[in-house]
């Protein structure tokens, strides 16, 4: 299991969404003229039964506070996929344990692709967590939309921290001293700081906020002594010099910081990267999901998304279907060992 903290994902590989359609043509018996009509009004029936969606604007529960990443990600994609759909997507914020309460609310919806959700990979953790008795298998998955990794971050000015090095310095030599903040109990970035304390051989003292905006405000504010979150988290507290990014955590430097190493190259074998989807309330239409996925595939392979993913240090990884549904599977199992690693199963 040691192995497991050195990289926290497995990447799949984006796949194409396929749809294909077939037809065929049976010429009716005179005597079967009336059922054949028949059949045909309602096969015309159907159609534009399916052709009307959506006829009203769609509701977008992202589980996590304004701020996020999943806040972010979740107004560009549903501004997206509406533009494909021809309606409004609208953003419902609902945190709460870690994602479970937005995920549940998509959950209990009704199944007419009306509500759709934002599912990161805390979707596979929620039941290992025993925070919901929720698993893939009781929505349907759309798609993946993108990958990142995570970064550590410090309160811009604080002399004690120029670079990672400093920090897990004197982590070794204060154990347990060091508060982390993190979006929550059993969040990825909750269970990406403890990845690091292995890693690098090292104790925190763990705090968890209600999504990762709050963790890094509290950072700002000198509550915590740092963050493990994502580059598009910080970012803006980056720019506006209130925060200091050390390290970032994937194979190579992020593009969003550019200027600053990994931990890879800080001497410390630690990779942390994080995916993300969206969902619907299971048993939708077959067509409805049809539309949705590919409204999702036309956002996400967008230059559009490209741009926006790239200015975040994010990838834009789309992957459907049987291919998704295997990768989430893996991933559920992954997860799973890591959260019973840490101690946190229930």
């Amino acid at each position: 299991m040691k192995k497991n903290w050195k990289k926290l994902a497995a990447l799949g590989l984006g796949i194409m969404l396929l749809t294909a359609c077939s037809t065929s043509k049976q010429e009716a018996a005179p005597s079967e003229a009336g059922t054949a009509a028949a059949q045909s009004e309602a096969v015309k029936e159907d159609q534009k039964a399916k052709s009307d969606y959506p006829k009203t604007q769609i509701n977008m529960i992202v589980q996590a506070s304004p701020g996020g990443l999943s806040d972010q990600v979740s107004k560009e994609t549903g501004d997206l996929m509406g533009k494909a759909l021809g309606q409004t997507v609208v953003c419902q914020y609902k945190p709460g344990g870690s994602g479970a309460v937005g995920m549940s609310f998509v959950q209990a919806s009704k199944a007419d692709g009306y509500t759709i959700g934002h599912t990161p990979l805390e979707l596979v953790m929620l039941k290992p967590l025993g925070y919901a008795n929720l698993e893939p298998a009781d929505l349907t998955l759309l798609g993946r939309a993108y990958t990142t990794v995570g970064a550590l971050a410090v309160k811009a000015g604080d002399d004690r921290f120029e670079t990672v090095d400093d920090f897990l310095k004197y982590a070794k030599e204060h154990p347990g001293e060091l508060t982390v903040g993190n979006a929550g109990t059993g969040s990825i970035w909750h269970i990406g700081a403890i990845g690091l304390e292995k890693a690098a051989g090292v104790t925190f003292n763990h705090v968890p906020f209600d999504g990762a905006s709050k963790s890094i405000a509290a950072l700002m504010g000198g509550h915590v002594d740092a963050v493990v979150s994502a580059p598009i988290e910080l970012i803006s507290g980056a720019k506006g010099n209130e925060i200091k990014v050390l390290a970032t955590m994937g194979e190579e430097r992020s593009e969003a910081f550019p200027d600053t190493p990994t931990l890879k190259e800080s001497g410390v074998d630690y990779i942390l990267l994080h995916w993300g989807g969206f969902a619907a309330p299971k048993d939708i239409p077959e067509d409805v999901k049809e539309a949705l996925q590919t409204a999702l595939k036309e956002a996400v392979e967008s230059d559009e998304y490209a741009a926006f993913m790239k200015e975040r240090g994010m990838e834009p990884a789309f992957l459907c279907g049987d291919e998704y549904d295997a990768f989430v599977a893996e991933q559920t199992e992954f997860l799973g060992n890591l959260i019973e690693e840490a101690g946190l199963k229930k």
